[in-house]
């Protein structure tokens, strides 16, 4: 699972006018159904979002993003492994003793 930070460096106005394309990008992270959950900052100064996949999927997806090619974001892209989920614990914890 993959946590993306955008953050904005163009007015709103012009990431307004993007934002159709940012989610019908055919080559994005939306097409492609790597999305779990996305959405605006607030304040808005960027966006977060939540997506599974491979990681070289991933940093093409984005790469892609209308967003990003138009010079109006730029991406972080972490790695995020669930450890806590709303029952508890995601699985159980992993142990390196001998």
């Amino acid at each position: 699972m993959y946590v993306i930070v955008l953050k904005y460096h163009a007015p709103l106005s012009t990431i307004d006018a993007l934002k159709d394309a940012h989610y019908a990008n055919p080559d994005g992270v939306f097409a492609k159904g790597m999305v779990r959950y996305a959405g605006p900052l607030e304040p808005r100064t960027g966006g977060l979002i939540i997506a599974d996949g491979e990681p070289a999927a991933i940093e093409a997806a984005i790469a892609s993003d209308p967003f990003i090619t138009q010079g109006a974001a730029t991406a972080d892209i972490f790695r995020f492994e669930p450890t806590w989920t709303p029952t508890g614990p995601a699985a159980a914890p992993v142990t390196t003793a001998r």
